[in-house]
């Protein structure tokens, strides 16, 4: 149960992109994806602590290798990694 309910996460997690493609487009740093990602779990999961854990671990792969990867888009590279 509790893996049925990671993978439940960590796809509505992944559908911030479709979600908030605006906010997306303008986020051009890991930090400022991790803060369209902080909203999303905000918005729809009241923070939720496995939430917000998913946009730290995307954050930190970000700041180290410049990519944000989502479920639902494809590997998008080239972010500032600040």
């Amino acid at each position: 149960m509790m893996h049925h309910l990671f993978n439940r996460h960590l796809a509505a997690v992944s559908l911030l992109t479709v979600g908030l493609l605006p906010a997306l487009a303008a986020a051009d740093t890991c930090s400022a994806r991790h803060r369209v990602c902080d909203a999303y779990c905000e918005k729809n999961y009241a923070n939720s602590p496995h939430c917000l854990a998913v946009c730290r671990n995307q954050t930190a792969v970000c700041l180290s290798t410049g990519c944000w990867e989502s479920r639902v888009t494809a590997k998008r590279c080239g972010f500032d990694r600040q």
